[in-house]
């Protein structure tokens, strides 16, 4: 989005009322450098328009004597994780107040010291009763309080409607049939479908919604065990069957995906090379803004509809550095941006999940967000990844065991050791 517009449209979402509960005399181009300024790490923004930027002018003009500043670090979901410990032990030029961690980073930064949670006479008990039941789990370890969402976040399977009929399909029967009746391979699209296959997080997000999908077809649901993901290897076999499009005849799956990352999965979905794409909610204010300038391709022709099975739950929490000397303001500042005015402009301007119940209800938010009961429902419906302290761990041996059974055709007999022993943190011989 231009700077232009990106300022009409905040000043339209001001106007309206959008940030119903927050004081709003102007927005402010900048920070200072004070000695109580308030840092929070985080990645970089991957909604449209700066939104979070917006918050913290609005929170800066508001308590000028506590600044705040947002320190950005680029990369994947993995580099950032390891520069967030960096900067929790102090290892950093930067001192960090705040950290923007991914919703799975919370378990792993409480049960190492690295945070500091609610003191219990501060816990935030009205904010907490506005978040969704899913975004508010993920902010707790072990009982306790240890951060507030920034914002939610849950996959979804974009479409191109075009010959695909109403409603939208959204089974994997489904996208595998339309694999095998696509046109002459050398045109588009090349493929029915594409996730994100790179050898990342993104990997393990889709892997665990492939396995959860198998399951309840299978069995109806999904169980609750220990591991948060079923260990039968025919779940196993035919969930890494069906990443890679190795169980049908035609094409189902982009072979490029084992490249992709979430942005090159968007940009073949606008290319037409895919009619369904597994993505973050997100991904629609960016195809909404390109194709926008678009003959080939226009918003209204984009359907977005649940995942064949349940979603990962994704999002960032922000949480305190236990180093921190300002402790007290920078969980002000927290509540300030978990808040559902502050959701509401993530949403409205950014495109970003909220993480509160009451904002998907709002007039403006349906208006401009056609598919919001959408989003609320998969994040209502979705699943977290394994809680443990050692989910690093976890994620690289689902991701190895994913790439044997692709290689071999079979899943190794100690799956579920390998998986127990990476949940808690050991290493299995193989």
């Amino acid at each position: 989005m231009n700077s232009k517009r990106f300022s009409l449209l905040v000043a339209a979402v001001f106007a309206g009322g959008v940030l119903t509960g927050l004081v709003v005399p102007r927005l402010v181009a900048s920070w200072g450098d004070g000695p109580g300024e308030l840092v929070i790490v985080s990645g970089v923004e991957d909604g449209e328009g700066g939104a979070r930027q917006a918050l913290i002018d609005l929170w800066n003009e508001t308590h000028p004597e506590r600044r705040a500043r947002i320190h950005l670090i680029a990369g994947s979901a993995d580099v950032q994780h390891d520069a967030m410990v960096r900067f929790a032990k102090g290892e950093e030029e930067v001192e960090a107040d705040i950290l923007n961690l991914d919703v799975t980073a919370v378990a792993e930064f409480a049960e190492f010291g690295y945070i500091a949670g609610w003191p219990s006479q501060q816990v935030p008990g009205q904010l907490l009763n506005t978040l969704l039941e899913k975004p508010r789990e993920s902010c707790y370890h072990d009982g306790r309080l240890w951060a507030l969402p920034f914002n939610t976040d849950a996959g979804v399977l974009f479409a191109h409607r075009d010959g695909l009929g109403q409603p939208i399909a959204h089974t994997w029967e489904q996208i595998a049939a339309r694999g095998e009746n696509l046109p002459d391979p050398s045109g588009n699209p090349v493929a029915a479908y594409a996730g994100q296959l790179d050898d990342y997080e993104g990997l393990t997000v889709n892997a665990l919604e492939a396995l959860w999908a198998v399951e309840t077809e299978k069995t109806g649901s999904v169980a609750d065990t220990p591991l948060g993901v079923s260990a039968d290897p025919a779940i196993w076999s035919e969930a890494v069957a069906r990443l890679y499009g190795r169980n049908g005849p035609g094409r189902v799956v982009d072979p490029a995906s084992t490249t992709y990352q979430e942005n090159e999965t968007t940009a073949a979905f606008l290319e037409k090379r895919i009619v369904f794409m597994r993505n973050w909610p997100v991904a629609y204010r960016t195809l909404v803004e390109t194709t926008d300038q678009q003959a080939t391709v226009t918003a209204s022709r984009i359907g977005m509809t649940p995942l064949p099975g349940p979603a990962v739950l994704g999002g960032q929490n922000l949480a305190v550095v236990a180093g921190s000397a300002h402790q007290d303001d920078a969980r002000e500042l927290i509540e300030f941006l978990a808040s559902e005015p502050s959701q509401r402009l993530l949403m409205q301007v950014g495109g970003f999940a909220a993480a509160t119940s009451a904002t998907y209800d709002r007039t403006e938010i349906k208006a401009t967000h056609p598919y919001a009961a959408t989003v609320r429902a998969a994040v209502e419906s979705s699943r977290q990844r394994l809680p443990t302290p050692y989910y690093p761990r976890f994620s690289e041996e689902v991701r190895a065991l994913v790439a044997e059974i692709r290689a071999d055709g079979k899943v190794p007999p100690d799956l579920e050791k390998r998986l127990q022993d990476a949940a808690e943190g050991r290493l299995s011989p193989r």
